[in-house]
């Protein structure tokens, strides 16, 4: 298993950092809108107030996703790779054995 650079390591980490800070500031500020237009629908006399459910969850939720995924790329950069099976080397022999 090969280790990622320190490039690798410290994009990887950035990745990460903004993926986690998009999840929770988006997804949290959608997340309490959602509830607050939830309440606000299921108290009100006017059924029209649930369509707002929908607007949280589009702008909160899509950037929070697009997050995640930045946060999965993150570690993915992070993380040691696995040699390829049946590979061979420059001297031409698989991986593992050593050149004569």
């Amino acid at each position: 298993m090969s280790e990622p650079s320190a490039v690798q390591r410290f994009f990887g980490a950035a990745l990460i950092g903004v993926g986690v800070l998009m999840m929770l500031l988006c997804g949290g500020c959608g997340a309490l809108f959602f509830v607050g237009f939830l309440f606000s629908g299921l108290t009100s006399s006017n059924s029209e107030d649930l369509s707002f459910l929908i607007m949280p969850v589009v702008l909160g939720g899509v950037p929070a996703l697009i997050g995640f995924g930045l946060f999965a790329g993150g570690r993915a950069l992070r993380r040691p790779t696995a040699p390829v099976v049946g590979a061979t080397n420059l001297s031409g022999s698989p991986e593992g054995d050593a050149p004569p």
